[in-house]
């Protein structure tokens, strides 16, 4: 049985614990264990992508958990959670999650923390070293595929219209990760090549309950397509041929269910949980003041 924290028990992340949840994650992408390569590596992550970025589940947690641990969605929650209901998670519980399969597959990985406009380390990746090559895993930021780091080429191409650029910066040794789409090029973040340990690791993951991102449902997936983006009213969609903008604010219920598999029902708990987290946010002083929408 995967390890199950109790209430008063502190919470320690073992990436070696959850055995159960690796293998019901094996079985249900049909993923035959293989050797801790490069093609054995990518095949976890192309089926990993199908998770889906989302902070309903997370909103959700927290109005149920506010001071509990058990407010951190573990590995066996975010599987069991996706079997039933299509849920995924945030950056946290899915590096988390990815870093336990691949733990468990003989792979040598290790988180990194991220640092964005939004702030300092609300953002986190996973680096596997294979073959004295390291690679950048990005779950939260939708790699469905390993990206060398410091490679000859340093663009990945995700479609054939856009991807991911890494650029090392040659004074501090930090990486700055980039997104493009033909000739747009969009910095996401910065990260130093350190591993974060567990305990830091667990510190930055319960501050991330409180910040800007849990403030509105939030949404992102890669499909055969390109990729969706739903946030508060709004979804963008990314294909070949462009982007698409829809205003979502008469039928956001029903094409979040359309289009991510995840339940009317549980979009709209999300929304009522969000609310009752905001008015706890203010009571405690954490409030952060939203323009009307």
């Amino acid at each position: 049985m995967d390890n199950l924290n109790k209430k008063d028990a502190p919470l320690i992340l073992d990436p070696q614990a959850y055995a159960g949840s690796v293998l019901q994650f094996l079985e249900y992408f049909n993923i035959r264990p293989g050797r801790p390569d490069v093609p054995y590596l990518t095949r976890i992550i192309e089926r990993f992508s199908e998770l889906p970025y989302e902070n309903i589940s997370k909103i959700i947690k927290l109005s149920q958990s506010w001071d509990s641990p058990e407010k951190i969605r573990l590995p066996e929650a975010v599987i069991d959670e996706h079997v039933s209901s299509r849920l995924g998670g945030t950056c946290f519980s899915l590096t988390f999650f990815l870093q336990t399969i691949l733990t468990s597959q003989n792979f040598i990985s290790y988180p990194v923390m991220c640092h964005m406009n939004a702030g300092p380390n609300v953002h986190c990746s996973v680096v596997v070293l294979i073959d004295n090559v390291k690679y950048l895993v990005d779950p939260g930021y939708l790699l469905n595929r390993p990206m060398a780091i410091e490679p000859l080429m340093k663009r990945l191409y995700l479609q054939e219209y856009g991807g991911v650029e890494l650029v090392r910066d040659l004074i501090s040794g930090t990486f700055d990760l980039y997104t493009f789409r033909n000739h747009e090029l969009k910095w996401r973040y910065r990260f130093d090549d350190v591993p974060c340990p567990a305990d830091e690791f667990l510190t930055h993951w319960q501050a991330s309950f409180t910040r800007s991102g849990m403030h509105d449902l939030c949404l992102t997936q890669v499909t055969a397509q390109g990729m969706i983006y739903v946030r508060r009213k709004f979804m963008r969609e990314t294909t070949p041929t462009g982007k698409k903008n829809y205003n979502l604010k008469q039928n956001l219920h029903a094409t979040i269910e359309e289009r991510f598999g995840i339940s009317r029902e549980l979009v709209a708990r999300a929304e009522l949980a969000l609310m009752t987290n905001l008015e706890k946010e203010r009571e405690l002083g954490i409030w952060v003041p939203h323009k009307p929408r």
